[in-house]
């Protein structure tokens, strides 16, 4: 309802605008021009509400220094300001049953400074309350139980709300739109005639006639084929007509990757209502491609790596698979340039595996044998690995991939090669994987409600056979509901199980759970939370437990310009966030205990970037008896879950 309700008042507030301007005199719109300063806001002819609850609702603010040291240009009268004030005053009566409120908005001059006194008058009016709902009107008996769900949500007792009721209107048209009637029409009356204590709805359905899909008709194609835009429409003809096809249908040919951009609509010269037909317009996307990028960062044993890749692909092999080959180098710039690795990938795709909107996806991947700095031998690796993904609905989403890793060293004797193998690591994996994942998150970057939930599995070696023999469970789900307005709750809880077997007597430390940082328990250095060798270094563990807790919401914004950062805080609002994080990984199951966990909690400042979230986190550690107390900063993007 909101991009809704902000739309009906920007509407209507250019409307009062237009008119407001011929009531004042020259005199008094040069004063307003020159944008005078918020002195004081009046409230008249209020019962219902409290002066500080409507002056809430307001867009003018009066002047204080939290405002001017913002730069809220609210605070001063603005154009915008003429009738915006009056319209979310309305809203708010609205919302709360008085339909019949009326509001006067003068602007005065204060002769002392000639700042501005806002004056709000307001005749509020009869309250009206929901009373019984009745459905009635021309529509098939298997509606009827769903709509009167619908109406029940208007609650006898509660204050007549009209964005609730249009809200109804639109979830049982929504329905008759899925079941055939995208014709059909709703209206409403409420009771206001004062006969009842509370007043009664009556919703009047007209579901016209049943309507079935006729055939589509597609433009633009001329890269791939045809089958390439058909095969993702959800419409087929003949079948009953559901707008949630119309709208996944546009939603899967987006996510096909082969159209930048498309319309579909109703053929306008079509004059059959009940079989509709469609036309599909589309606009391709190149059939070749090239891409090169470049970053610098750190690595775990370097100051200052720098990577370079390119990638170039077609996406109309054989129909309408795709190809893409990619090069990727590494340097080293910490004392001299280097070159650390160069890798190379083929990567096929089968877009509908066995006919089903299933891809397929075939890796090969090569890094040539180099000799390390300091050494007689040469490392070399190749792999390939074949995953395919499925989505059922909006919201799951799995994938179920095998990986095959041969490792290659030269130089050595054969004994000398399984030391170096032991020293640094180095195994030859093979593993299936699979992952499982339910979102129904709003938003990616700011959930506001709605959940995630992941489950991840990986197998190594046994009858794959390789180096190691392991598999490894992991696990996690998160929850965001807002709390109090503005406020965002986000909860998460985690865990992860890994377990050797047949000849193998542990688990490769790069393969183990690692915890502490950022992203999961902050105090800690990154991977440093868990078992550590007799050298301090983090040797990961076979179990972890992890629970975050956090709050978010909308902080102080900074609307004046600041040296050297210019406006910046103007377009990227800033939010803030307090969090509790528990947590830890243990080697042995028996050790997961509540004594033997860490406990941190601290603040945090985002900057809402179009890239996401990019935050800075203080944390400090409780002690207990096993940590000390320590605190620590991280700057990252991205909430942590």
């Amino acid at each position: 309802m909101k991009p809704l309700r902000l739309f009906i008042l920007l509407l209507a507030a250019s409307l009062i605008l237009t008119g407001s301007m011929f009531a004042y005199d020259r005199a008094t719109l040069r004063w307003m021009r020159s944008n005078p300063r918020i002195s004081s806001i009046v409230i008249e002819g209020n019962a219902y509400f409290k002066d500080s609850e409507i002056k809430k609702q307001l867009y003018s603010k009066t002047e204080t220094f939290w405002n001017a040291i913002k730069g809220d240009r609210r605070r001063r009268l603005q154009k915008e300001t003429l009738g915006r004030d009056t319209l979310e005053v309305k809203y708010l009566y609205f919302i709360n049953g008085f339909l019949n409120v009326k509001v006067q908005e003068t602007f005065e001059v204060v002769p002392k400074d000639s700042s501005c006194l806002v004056r709000i008058r307001i005749d509020e009016g009869r309250q009206f309350f929901f009373g019984d709902m009745k459905v009635t009107g021309t529509y098939e008996g298997r509606f009827e139980y769903r709509f009167y769900n619908i109406a029940d949500r208007l609650k006898k007792g509660r204050p007549v709300n009209p964005f609730d009721i249009r809200r109804a209107v639109f979830d049982m048209n929504t329905i008759l739109a899925n079941n055939g009637y995208p014709y059909a029409k709703i209206t409403y009356t409420v009771d206001t005639s004062g006969q009842y204590e509370h007043n009664p709805v009556t919703f009047l359905v007209e579901s016209d006639s049943l309507v079935h899909f006729g055939e589509v008709t597609i433009e633009g194609v001329e890269y791939y084929p045809e089958y390439v835009a058909r095969r993702e429409l959800k419409i087929k003809p003949g079948n009953i007509y559901r707008l949630d096809d119309v709208v996944r249908s546009q939603e899967r040919l987006f996510e096909s990757g082969y159209f930048s951009t498309l319309q579909l609509n109703r053929d306008e010269n079509d004059q059959d209502r009940l079989n509709p037909h469609f036309t599909l317009k589309v606009r391709e996307r190149k059939t070749k491609y090239i891409t090169f990028k470049m970053g610098a960062g750190q690595s775990l044993d370097r100051d200052l790596v720098w990577s370079l890749s390119n990638d170039f692909g077609k996406r109309n092999i054989l129909g309408s698979r795709r190809v893409d080959i990619t090069s990727a180098y590494s340097f080293d710039l910490s004392r001299q340039i280097r070159l650390m690795t160069h890798r190379y990938r083929l990567r096929f795709t089968e877009p509908w595996f066995m006919g089903i909107r299933m891809p397929l996806i075939l890796t090969g991947e090569w890094e040539p044998k180099m000799y390390e700095p300091d050494e007689r031998y040469k490392i070399g690796t190749w792999s390939i690995s074949a995953s395919t993904t499925k989505k059922f609905g909006l919201k799951i989403k799995t994938v179920l991939g095998f990986q095959y890793e041969s490792v290659s060293i030269s130089g050595l004797t054969p004994e000398e090669e399984i030391d170096i193998k032991q020293a640094e690591g180095i195994s030859i994996r093979r593993k299936l994987y699979f992952t499982f994942r339910r979102d129904s998150r709003d938003n990616i970057f700011i959930p506001r409600k709605g959940s995630l939930f992941d489950l991840s599995g990986e197998y190594y070696g046994g009858f794959l056979h390789g180096d190691d023999n392991f598999y490894k469970l992991q696990s996690s789900w998160a929850r965001y509901q807002t709390v109090w307005p503005g406020w965002i709750s986000a909860t998460r809880l985690g865990g992860g199980w890994a377990e050797n077997f047949g000849e193998s007597s542990d688990i490769p430390v790069d393969d183990r759970f690692s915890l502490g940082g950022a992203n999961s328990v902050r105090g800690f250095r990154e991977r440093y939370l868990g078992p550590l060798t007799e050298a301090g270094v983090p040797k990961g563990s076979k179990y972890f437990v992890l629970f975050n807790q956090e709050f978010r919401w909308k902080t102080v914004q900074v609307f004046s310009v600041i040296p050297l950062l210019k406006d910046l805080f103007k377009s990227l609002p800033l939010w803030q966030s307090v969090f509790f994080d528990a947590g830890n990984g243990f080697e042995e199951l028996e050790d997961i205990k509540f004594d033997n966990l860490a406990f941190s909690f601290g603040t945090g400042l985002q900057i809402q970037s179009p890239a996401g979230p990019i935050r800075i986190d203080y944390a400090r550690l409780i002690k207990t008896e096993q940590f000390e107390f320590d605190d620590r900063f991280h700057f990252t993007i991205l909430y942590a879950f």
